[in-house]
């Protein structure tokens, strides 16, 4: 019986702990890609730097390699001189900024997928060994 009350009490312990865990995590935010290539275009002004294809100017963002949460926090906190921070910028609308430049295709093929390019850099790599 003293066992059986000692599992339940430990039991509801960890729901409890569990529960308070959850509230305190941010849940993710799901982007809207329409309204973030709205947000990108007019906004923000994104494009002013990183062009409509957000491939070209000073950074490019396609293909994007950041999380979602990473975007988001960087962009509201950006730590470089020639990209201003966002701090107003709301989760939501940077996730939705996010989502419309995941959906951008890259008109590049990655690096890897250059044959040519990759010897080059296998060559520099075995001559440096050597």
């Amino acid at each position: 019986m003293l066992r059986t009350s000692f599992a339940s009490a430990a039991l509801g312990g960890v729901l409890i702990a569990a529960a308070l865990s959850a509230q305190q995590q941010p849940q993710a935010v799901v982007g809207d890609a329409t309204r973030g290539k709205q947000l990108f275009a007019d906004t923000f002004n994104c494009y002013a730097c990183h062009g409509f294809d957000a491939q070209s100017g000073e950074r490019r963002l396609v293909p994007m390699n950041y999380p979602q949460e990473g975007f988001i926090t960087f962009v509201q906190n950006s730590p470089l001189p020639n990209m201003p921070a966002f701090p107003d910028a709301s989760p939501q609308q940077l996730a939705d900024i996010y989502a419309y430049i995941r959906t951008i295709p890259a008109d590049a093929p990655a690096l890897n997928d250059l044959p040519l390019l990759r010897d080059i850099l296998d060559r520099k790599a075995r001559a440096a060994a050597d």
